[in-house]
This record gives structure tokens, C-alpha cells and sequence, in this order.
């Protein structure tokens, strides 16, 4: 592994009858050859772009362009690392 993004969504849950938001949290991770998420995998050669957005609120907006569109990620810490190690490896 090359380097490692942390990541976070919300998840939605009803416990006896009342409404529950838990925060989860992962990683993206890059490799040589692949791109890992929590819940997709993508060979280098399908991913386009990574690029980030910066908000006013607690999160920012890490996003994936890849072949199948584009794949969006709250995160806390900004992957600026992140991005630049994709760029030394990107296929063009």
C-alpha cells in the first residue's frame, strides 16, 4: 500500500422505534495497481482524477472520478497526500 485516506458516512439506523445516526469510518486506500474503498475497487487504469473540496462545515469532499462516474467521500483531514501519490502513479 502507497498511502491511506480516512473516511467517514453516516449510517441511519431505528432502535425500538427511534431514530439513530452513526458515524462509521474507513479508509481509501491507493496501491500500485488499485484504488480500495469500503465498498468498491478500482484497477488504477479506471480511475481518471482525485481531486478535493474543501467546506465550511466539519467535513470536506474527497472525490473519485473514475470509469463508472464519480464517487464522493466525507473526510476530516485533507487528502492532499493522498492525491498527490495517486498523480505520481496515474496511467494517462
Amino acid at each position: 500500500m502507497i498511502c491511506s485516506q480516512p473516511i467517514i458516512w453516516v449510517v441511519r439506523k431505528i432502535k425500538h422505534n427511534q431514530q439513530h445516526y452513526i458515524e462509521e469510518a474507513s479508509t481509501i486506500d491507493l496501491y500500485r495497481d488499485r484504488v480500495v474503498t469500503p465498498f468498491e475497487q478500482f484497477h488504477i487504469k479506471d480511475v481518471h482524477d482525485a481531486s478535493y473540496r474543501s467546506m465550511s462545515g466539519r467535513y470536506d469532499f474527497f472525490y473519485l472520478h473514475t470509469i463508472r462516474g464519480v464517487f464522493s467521500y466525507k473526510v476530516i483531514e485533507s487528502p492532499e497526500h493522498w492525491i498527490e501519490e495517486y498523480k505520481k502513479i496515474q496511467i494517462k
